[in-house]
């Protein structure tokens, strides 16, 4: 069934108002209801109409980043699978565009369910193309090695995103084409 034009609407104001907060408060947890619907022009009855929480405005915004993440990792992983340093660089080109979104995202949401998510998607992903990046044959070896490289490449961007770190993305990317390298060894 087709979603009513006017719900979707008014879901595109409350996600427009939630980004909005996102960036002025910097954390979900000073966000409330009231200021969310008075922003998106709405009561509070309506938001509650399409939503249980602020928490649940947050997963919708994560969901859309993560299933816009994967349609770019199926098309990069179908380009050119055999070439990491392509895999790194259609990542990171991703990470750039959707750089502002990202960094809200990190904000907005419980960052260990987060970037669970992000670690579990590029895990699940990478196990069998990194053997043709010369990781182990062994497969268990493959995937502690994968795990182990995901969890530190995620968290070194996730400490980019929240502004930890003084370096841009460009040269995450060297380190992390560096260290695979290095792993490949």
């Amino acid at each position: 069934m087709k979603p009513y034009r006017n719900a979707e609407r008014t879901k595109q104001w409350i996600r427009r108002a939630f980004t909005e907060l996102i960036a002025e408060k910097k954390t979900i947890g000073k966000i409330t209801v009231n200021e969310l619907a008075r922003r998106a022009d709405i009561t509070k009855t309506t938001f509650y109409y399409h939503y249980d929480d602020i928490y649940a405005v947050a997963e919708e915004f994560e969901n859309k980043l993560i299933g816009r993440l994967n349609e770019t990792l199926d098309r990069i992983e179908k380009e050119n699978p055999t070439d990491y340093t392509e895999y790194i660089r259609g990542v990171l080109e991703f990470l750039k565009e959707n750089e502002e979104s990202y960094r809200l995202a990190v904000n907005a949401s419980d960052l260990t369910i987060f970037a669970s998510k992000l670690k579990n998607i590029f895990s699940r992903r990478m196990v069998d193309m990194a053997a043709m990046w010369g990781f182990s044959p062994d497969y268990e070896k493959r995937t502690v090695q994968v795990y182990f490289f995901v969890s530190a490449c995620t968290d070194t961007v996730i400490q980019y995103l929240k502004g930890d770190l003084p370096s841009s993305l460009d040269m995450v990317g060297e380190v992390i084409a560096g260290v695979v390298e290095k792993l490949k060894r």
